[in-house]
């Protein structure tokens, strides 16, 4: 609640700084609060996905013990307990990999397949990797192969895309964080001319033909700024 309230109230703040500098009147900037409903959904979005990548790179150092006590000779069963044990020196305590590896290690300490422990984290988590390794881990224990080599197959698969995945995600932070400075340059040239050049943007604020020029210009700014966004803002 007070995360939502502290956006809302950065929105707002930058809605009167954007009549202002626009319209040279704060009150037009409440009209565009119509948008905060468009602008809370994209952002938790974003906050969405960078959480989703955090997961993954956990759910892969999970898997990546896991592969390491299955080849020196433990079960699959011992192996995910070693691995709870592995990241409790990795992770803090209330991280989530900790929390719901401890969950599938209790699940097949009472007798729950491993495959089932697993689709049970997959749904609760939402990780495609680990419905993934369900997956496999089913088919390979029902049609009798080689779990240790389908396992470790399986994992190292999943370990170089979710690897690629981080690599292509820390490229389109840089582009973002480019973006962000592009963005912040039409703006700042306003506030510049506003206090250092008093007087050279009047023609713009002082009648219809200005203001119209103005909202021109906004909706051209706007619409390169959702076009930044939707180019690295991509689905990996």
């Amino acid at each position: 609640m007070g995360q939502e309230l502290g956006f809302f109230f950065l929105y707002l703040v930058g809605c009167l700084a954007a009549g202002e500098l626009i319209y040279q009147n704060f009150l037009i900037g409440l009209i565009f609060l119509s948008g905060y409903p468009f602008v809370r959904k994209a952002a938790k979005k974003q906050r969405e996905g960078r959480e989703d990548t955090k997961r993954a790179v956990q759910f892969k150092d999970a898997l990546i013990s896991i592969k390491a006590s299955l080849e020196a000779g433990y079960s699959m069963e011992n192996a995910v307990l070693m691995a709870v044990e592995d990241l409790s020196c990795i992770y803090p305590k209330d991280c989530f990999i900790r929390g719901e590896m401890e969950r599938v290690g209790r699940a097949i300490a009472n007798s729950v397949p491993v495959e089932e422990a697993f689709g049970n984290f997959a749904k609760r988590s939402g990780l495609e990797d680990a419905q993934s390794f369900a997956e496999i881990y089913r088919t390979a224990k029902k049609s009798g192969g080689d779990l240790l080599r389908v396992v470790s197959s399986s994992v190292t698969v999943i370990t170089d895309k979710t690897e690629l995945k981080k690599e292509i995600q820390t490229i389109l932070t840089a582009k973002r964080m480019e973006c962000r400075i592009m963005k912040l340059i039409p703006p700042g040239m306003i506030l510049y001319f506003r206090l250092f050049s008093p007087g050279y943007l009047d023609i713009l604020y002082g009648g219809v033909l200005g203001h119209l020029l103005m909202t021109v210009l906004l909706v051209a700014y706007l619409f390169l700024v959702w076009l930044m966004e939707r180019i690295t803002g991509i689905e990996i």
